[in-house]
């Protein structure tokens, strides 16, 4: 690492503010490199064959050339702030993991993230200090080999990338060139769930956001999610949030008519 050279580019900010459940996709088109405080709620950040849980007051790294997705719980609120950038380095490099909980540092991430939503010199300032926190986490944190499942991360992709096609898990086999029961064994062994139920929890997470911005009824939800029943909706809905479709509803329009 010594020996190593690093600049980062385009450094930008971002505030997620859920209630209650969130399942966050991720992004494959020009995924960058984010430092994120974790101001209320507690979520799993989920990367081919490893978890990381973290919780309130947690400060996190997560690195670009990594595919990673999330699950959130808040109670009822769930509050995240990214520093994000390009991080431009070789020689090095890194795993999602969280970051030694210093005060300073978790602030530092804030102010940063206060000065990229002004004027271009508060911008250049927040370059600066975001060097220096750089300066402070790299030499404290876990460099990895890189080596990762890719069969898993072109799986996780594909199905993160075509939630509302109609694909089997046959054609996800296919898209991976291993036999179905290869395919399941591998998602319970390192991600502890099936290719469905991720599929599922992408879903209920674009129903969320339908039932907490639109006028679509429960039904048309259902067909828009990609569920051919209903009931079928209710019921994984259900499992993942711990309430109705209907009760959440009910719940976000009385909380946005206080």
């Amino acid at each position: 690492m010594n020996n190593s050279k690093i600049y980062v580019s385009e450094l930008s900010t971002s505030k997620h503010v859920f209630n209650e459940y969130h399942f966050c996709r991720g992004n494959s088109n020009r995924r960058k490199t984010r430092i994120g405080v974790i101001l209320k709620g507690r979520g799993t950040y989920i990367y081919l064959n490893k978890r990381l849980a973290v919780s309130e007051g947690d400060l996190v790294f997560i690195p670009e050339n990594i595919y990673c997705y999330s699950e959130w719980y808040g109670e009822p609120e769930i509050e995240v702030v990214y520093v994000s950038c390009f991080m431009h380095y070789v020689s090095f490099c890194y795993e999602p993991q969280k970051i030694d909980r210093e005060c300073i540092i978790k602030d530092r991430i804030i102010e940063i993230s206060d000065l990229l939503t002004k004027d271009y010199l508060e911008s250049l300032e927040a370059y600066s200090l975001f060097y220096k926190v750089l300066q402070e986490i790299l030499p404290k944190m876990i460099q990895t080999d890189g080596e990762y499942d890719k069969t898993l991360q072109t799986a996780i992709e594909y199905i993160t990338n075509n939630w509302n096609n109609n694909f089997s898990v046959a054609d996800l086999a296919k898209k991976c060139c291993i036999s179905e029961s290869a395919l399941y064994h591998m998602f319970q062994k390192k991600l502890g769930q099936t290719p469905v139920s991720l599929l599922n929890s992408i879903r209920i997470n674009i129903a969320i956001e339908y039932l907490e911005n639109s006028n679509y009824s429960i039904s048309t939800v259902s067909r828009m999610v990609g569920f051919n029943s209903e009931n079928h909706f209710r019921r994984v809905f259900t499992d993942l949030t711990g309430t109705t479709p209907l009760k959440y509803r009910k719940s976000i329009n009385s909380v946005n008519n206080i």
